[in-house]
């Protein structure tokens, strides 16, 4: 396993994303990151057609001589030379290329080394196949996929193996492609944006298939495009567009559970992620000073655990799938084996377990985890349908489980040191 930090910045934003961002601002933005802590970086060609790499690197060379920051990268795109101004592909006044796909196995050494240049790196921490999938390619989909699994795979491994790059994987914001790679080749990591977000769950069971097989996943976008950003103030954004009624609706419920519990939505939306163990950091794309101080206060703001519950409770409202018959217990994933409580039970409560009811044995808060069915000390504690703990002592159906039966792998899962400024 790797061990990346549980922050690292996204940096298509400073590749001119959107509006034109000068190099005094993306510099600042940089130099901000670096002074607050962060050491994970994660960029593209695609960002600026270059233009974020060569900002990254510039930056890096000069305060990051021993090379410790980490940073991951993309292949799938060639840059063309191109005479064309103004927005492209969604970033405005960009280096003057054109992205090209090409997943081949020449094309990924080719992009490799680019970036590379660019970098200024001899190694690169991570290397991801960019955008593969059938929502950003459609018809081609199987084309480009055969491209990446007859050679631009192979392209990556030989990379590793050489020592060149330390892991490899995908970057993608859709989940099926990740399943229909996971079931061809090995991967070390996934990089999946916008879809496991505390508004859009889309991605659940594919964590819990990484988790199952050891592979690490790095959650972007984690406010789906800005609607999570800043408390349902101004335009709002999701999905790289216009926000629908629906959308902003669950959002609304969710600020609405936030302010319930003395917390802001912004800051929930970025620790959420965090809180499942096959998740090993998050990347915000950040610009602008004032986006990096927001991100480290809303990352160290301490949060109600009984926050959790309510928020997925928000969202599942009357699913019956997930919503037991009193709503005092939500189960979040079929192949969960503890409930969550979502009203405080007391002592001789009737509660339904197993298809059938059963008395509550003592009193239990919200927010925490009632055994579904019987447990047995060792028996890992499934929560998302991922293992997160394990147990230390039996419990029955219905018991309370909490810090005195079990064994938690947050702690050790998610330290957060990687992120104390220097002194």
């Amino acid at each position: 396993m790797i061990p990346f930090p549980t922050l690292g910045m996204g940096t298509a934003p400073i590749g001119n994303l959107y509006r034109v961002v000068s190099d005094e601002e993306a510099r600042a933005t940089l130099d901000s990151a670096w002074d607050a802590g962060i050491r994970y970086y994660d960029s593209a060609p695609h960002y600026g057609f270059g233009l974020a790499e060569r900002r990254l690197g510039a930056m890096l060379a000069e305060r990051d001589p021993a090379g410790e920051a980490m940073v991951s990268t993309k292949v799938g795109r060639l840059l063309v030379p191109t005479d064309a101004q103004g927005e492209r592909h969604g970033f405005v006044d960009a280096d003057p290329f054109e992205p090209v796909f090409d997943y081949g196995y020449d094309a990924v050494l080719r992009s490799f080394e680019g970036s590379r240049e660019r970098l200024g790196r001899d190694r690169i921490d991570l290397l991801l196949a960019h955008d593969l999938g059938r929502l950003t390619h459609g018809d081609a989909h199987d084309d480009h996929l055969r491209a990446f699994l007859n050679g631009g795979y192979r392209a990556m491994r030989d990379l590793r193996d050489m020592g060149a790059i330390g892991a490899i994987g995908i970057g993608v914001n859709e989940v099926a492609v990740c399943d229909e790679l996971l079931d061809h080749i090995e991967l070390d990591m996934i990089l999946l944006a916008g879809r496991y977000t505390l508004l859009d769950r889309s991605g659940e069971k594919l964590l819990a298939r990484c988790a199952e097989l050891g592979v690490q996943v790095i959650v972007g976008g984690p406010y789906n495009s800005g609607i999570l950003a800043r408390d349902l103030q101004g335009p709002l954004h999701f999905d790289y567009g216009a926000a629908s009624a629906e959308i902003v609706a669950k959002a609304q419920r969710l600020s609405d559970v936030c302010a319930q519990h003395g917390a802001a939505l912004p800051a929930a939306a970025l620790q959420f992620s965090l809180r499942h163990p096959a998740v090993v950091s998050i990347i915000p794309g950040l610009v602008g000073v004032d986006q990096v101080a927001d991100t480290m206060a809303r990352l160290a703001m301490a949060l109600p655990e009984p926050l959790w519950p309510a928020l997925d409770a928000a969202l599942i409202r009357k699913d019956p799938s997930m919503l037991q018959d009193d709503a005092r217990l939500i189960l979040l994933h079929p192949n969960d084996n503890v409930l969550i409580c979502v009203r405080a039970i007391e002592a001789g409560d009737i509660l339904p377990a197993s298809g059938g009811t059963i008395p509550a044995r003592e009193g239990i808060a919200i927010g925490h985890k009632v055994a579904r069915t019987a447990l047995r000390a060792g028996d890992k504690i499934i929560k998302y349908g991922a293992p997160i703990g394990s147990m230390t002592a039996d419990a029955a159906t219905g018991d309370w489980v909490h810090m005195h039966n079990m064994k938690s792998d947050y702690i050790s899962s998610h330290t957060r040191t990687a992120l104390e400024p220097e002194a």
